[in-house]
C-alpha cells in the first residue's frame, strides 16, 4: 500500500545514498514546521543556521529548500536568504480554483474507469485520515489527506496535470494548516467527506462525484480560512464562476 510520502518525491538528483536521506529527512521536518505554522514569513531562513540546527552540510540544507521551493512553501531571495511562501488572499483565491478545476475533471474521468479495488485502496486511505484527525495530528492529516487526492486524481490518467495539482494542494495546505481549528472543525465539521466522494464513484455516478469533489474542497476551505474564503461554501463556489478579476472584491488584494 502506498503512504502520503510516496506523492511528496525527492528529485531524481537527490536519489541515492546517505546525504539523500539525511535531505529527506531535513526537507520533511522544515515541511511540517512550514505547514504547522512553526516556521513563518516573518524571519529568513538561512542555510548556515540550519545547517548547524540539523548537524549537516549547507548543501544538504540547499538541496532540501530548494525541494521545498519546487512546492512553492519557500521562496530563495539570494544574499537575503530563503522565507517561507505567504500567498495573498487573491492568490489563494486563485489556488482554490485552480485545484477544483483540476480535480473535478479528473474525477469525471475517473468515474468512468475506477476500479473496485481502486475504490477499496482509497476506503483505506480515507479511514486513514479519519483516524489521524481524531488524535488530532495536523501534518499526518495533511500527508495522508494529500496522498488520497492525489491517489484519486491518478485513475483519471492526467498525468501532465499532477504536478499542478500537487503543487496547489502544498500551498492550500500552507494557507489552510496554519489557522488554529475549532472544536466543531475536530469533532463535527460540516464538510462534504471522502467517503461521500467514494460513495459516488461506487455508484459510477459521475455528477455526484464531481459534486462531491467540489463540495468537499470548497467547504474545507470555508471551514479552515474563513478570513480569506467566507463562510459561505455556495457563495464561494458562485464567485469562482466570476471573472478572476473579481476575485479582489472579496477577498481583497494584497
Amino acid at each position: 500500500m502506498q503512504s502520503a510520502a510516496d506523492f511528496d518525491p525527492l528529485p531524481e538528483s537527490s536519489a541515492g545514498g546517505k546525504r539523500a536521506r539525511k535531505c529527506d529527512s531535513v526537507y520533511q521536518d522544515l515541511k511540517r514546521k512550514i505547514l504547522t505554522g512553526e516556521l513563518t514569513s516573518d524571519s529568513p531562513i538561512t542555510e548556515q543556521s540550519l545547517a548547524q540546527d540539523y548537524g549537516c552540510s549547507q548543501s544538504t540544507i540547499r538541496e532540501a529548500l530548494l525541494i521545498l521551493q519546487q512546492y512553492g512553501l519557500v521562496i530563495r531571495r539570494g544574499y537575503q536568504g530563503t522565507f517561507v511562501t505567504d500567498p495573498g488572499s487573491v492568490e489563494a483565491m486563485l489556488l482554490l480554483k485552480l485545484r477544483t478545476d483540476i480535480e473535478v475533471t479528473g474525477i469525471a474521468k475517473a468515474a468512468t474507469r475506477i476500479t473496485q479495488d481502486q475504490i477499496c485502496n482509497l476506503r483505506s486511505m480515507a479511514e486513514r485520515y479519519n483516524q489521524s484527525r481524531k488524535r488530532r495530528d495536523v501534518f499526518l492529516g495533511a500527508e495522508l489527506d494529500r496522498g488520497f487526492h492525489l491517489t484519486l486524481f491518478r485513475t483519471s490518467e492526467m498525468p501532465v496535470l499532477e504536478p499542478m495539482l500537487l503543487r496547489s494542494i502544498m500551498m492550500l495546505q500552507l494557507v489552510l494548516l496554519k489557522v488554529p481549528r475549532s472544536e466543531q472543525a475536530w469533532n463535527s465539521p460540516p464538510i462534504t467527506r471522502h467517503s461521500s466522494i467514494l460513495d459516488a464513484l461506487d455508484r459510477r455516478d459521475v455528477d455526484g462525484s464531481v459534486e462531491a469533489m467540489r463540495d468537499h474542497i470548497l467547504s474545507s476551505a470555508t471551514l479552515l480560512a474563513p478570513h480569506i474564503y467566507g463562510t459561505d461554501t455556495q457563495k464561494l463556489r458562485r464567485t469562482f464562476e466570476q471573472e478572476p478579476e473579481r476575485f479582489s472584491s472579496l477577498a481583497g488584494s494584497r
